[in-house]
């Protein structure tokens, strides 16, 4: 179990059904958080993935490659150019992913002439599969 700001609520893997019908409460998450959401409303079932933004906004993760990073993960990061905030009462927070399924990384971007050095980076988001 994880206890987050007053909640406490079950962590659990993309693909396990141990925890269906559980939400994980959208107030207990903190920056960077990387979640699995559904949109409510929505009974096809389908699984989106989400990190919980600095500016306190969930953000789409959109996959940067399908080919595996590091052993079995694979890379995400939140599409900068076709960014949008995912709207807490429209979404249903269903996990929360663990560090131990997760970790971080980043890259330098080529953002034209305000960034000619590549002194920006983007966050990326390793997901074990």
């Amino acid at each position: 179990l994880v206890h987050r700001n007053g909640y406490s609520y079950r962590s659990t893997s993309l693909f396990s059904t141990e925890t269906a019908g559980e939400e994980v409460p959208f107030d207990s998450l903190i920056d960077m958080d990387v979640v699995i959401y559904t949109n409510k409303g929505d009974n096809s079932g389908t699984k989106f993935l989400g990190a919980l933004q600095e500016d306190g906004s969930l953000a789409p993760l959109s996959a940067w490659t399908t080919e595996p990073a590091f052993g079995d993960s694979l890379e995400f990061l939140v599409d900068e150019e076709d960014r949008f905030t995912l709207d807490s009462s429209k979404v249903k927070v269903q996990y929360l992913l663990q560090q131990s399924e997760m970790s971080y990384g980043s890259r330098q971007c080529h953002r034209g002439v305000g960034n000619p050095h590549g002194e920006e980076s983007e966050l990326l988001y390793y997901v074990e599969q």
